[in-house]
């Protein structure tokens, strides 16, 4: 994991400013793109930590366009999107591929870099709609799709498996004695084409408690709007409205950081203790979570095995063109830290 002492030296920022950044201090002044350089550079240094990649990369021999979504898609708020970029950037490099940052020319219906270059291949993080993944096409049919995917018909894809992390996530609960968990999240989202869509974590949350009826495992839904910016206002609201003698959750289960920072802080300005009173675990694992006091347990998205695999579909495509489309779903882990408390009902 990125320290914030690496992310001063590498940005320029005082590890202050990093910290407040990425708590997302309301109170400090500072650009989007300033946030996005920095989650960027974190998921760069984490990705090289833990595949040694400071060593010299392989002589560059393609050079690949790295799309990312429209802002409006959650690209731009959502820290693992900019985990995804920065781990991706530092893969290619590894892999001797240049790569260069297309955009999406809306008058046009057309992408295209700073300069126009030519492409061998596109990796395209996140979501896209139709006419946006046409454009692509229009540049090279070699596209891979990273968090997403569209078309499997024609694409390959790598995408996390948030099945295998609402499982994992669930039973660590369950085995900690919780027995009322809160999912806290959207009702829907987008799916692999730009569309709304059921929230697939919320999905599998539903899911999980209908396969384990019978065995005192009580679910209950927080629902968020799409994006929203102040979960903390909404937490507090939920507790405001609960019934006279309703039973609480003992624990929240947040669908990214984020919303698990915004949980915390909603049970902090009530003057709850976590994880003395509440417990929080959270998805994705970025920097975020070790930020927090306490730390968040949560479940890690490999983004390295993804971006790794991404590259592996990319070389296939290139030394394959007739090769049907995969799709690799890469599971998730555990990770323990200091929100999540062993629960004995008294």
């Amino acid at each position: 994991m990125a320290t914030l002492k690496e992310l001063s030296k590498i940005t320029g920022y005082s590890i202050a400013t990093i910290s407040r950044v990425l708590n997302e201090d309301e109170t400090l002044n500072v650009t989007e793109n300033t946030r996005k350089m920095i989650l960027e550079a974190a998921g760069r240094i984490d990705y090289s930590s833990k595949h040694g990649t400071a060593k010299k990369a392989k002589e560059t021999h393609l050079r690949i366009g790295i799309v990312e979504m429209e802002n409006g898609q959650g690209f731009g708020r959502d820290p693992y999107y900019l985990y995804l970029k920065g781990s991706m950037e530092s893969c290619c490099f590894e892999n001797g591929l240049e790569t260069v940052m297309m955009q999406y020319d809306q008058e046009n219906k057309c992408y295209r870099d700073a300069i126009s270059r030519e492409v061998d291949g596109i990796l395209a993080i996140g979501q896209f709609q139709h006419e946006q993944i046409t454009a692509m096409k229009k540049c090279t049919s070699r596209i891979i799709f990273l968090d997403s995917a569209p078309y499997p018909e024609e694409f390959s894809s790598v995408l996390p498996n948030y099945e295998v992390g609402i499982r994992q996530g669930m039973d660590y609960l369950v085995a900690q004695g919780h027995r009322k968990i809160a999912f806290v999240g959207p009702v829907y989202s987008t799916d692999s084409t730009g569309r709304r869509a059921l929230e697939l974590r919320r999905k599998f949350f539903k899911d999980y408690l209908e396969c384990h009826q019978g065995e005192e495992i009580e679910g209950t839904l927080l629902d968020l709007e799409w994006q929203e910016n102040d979960v903390a206002e909404s937490v507090m609201v939920y507790f405001r409205e609960m019934k006279k003698g309703e039973q609480k959750p003992t624990a929240f289960f947040t669908y990214n950081e984020t919303t698990a920072m915004g949980v915390l802080r909603a049970l902090q300005i009530l003057g709850y203790q976590v994880p003395e009173d509440y417990s929080i675990l959270s998805f994705n694992d970025t920097l975020l979570a070790t930020l927090t006091q306490p730390q968040l347990s949560g479940i890690r998205i490999n983004i390295e095995e993804m971006v790794q695999n991404v590259i592996l579909l990319l070389e296939r495509v290139t030394r394959e063109p007739e090769a049907i489309p995969l799709s690799i779903s890469v599971p998730s882990l555990l990770v323990v830290r200091e929100s999540v408390k062993h629960y004995l009902e008294i």
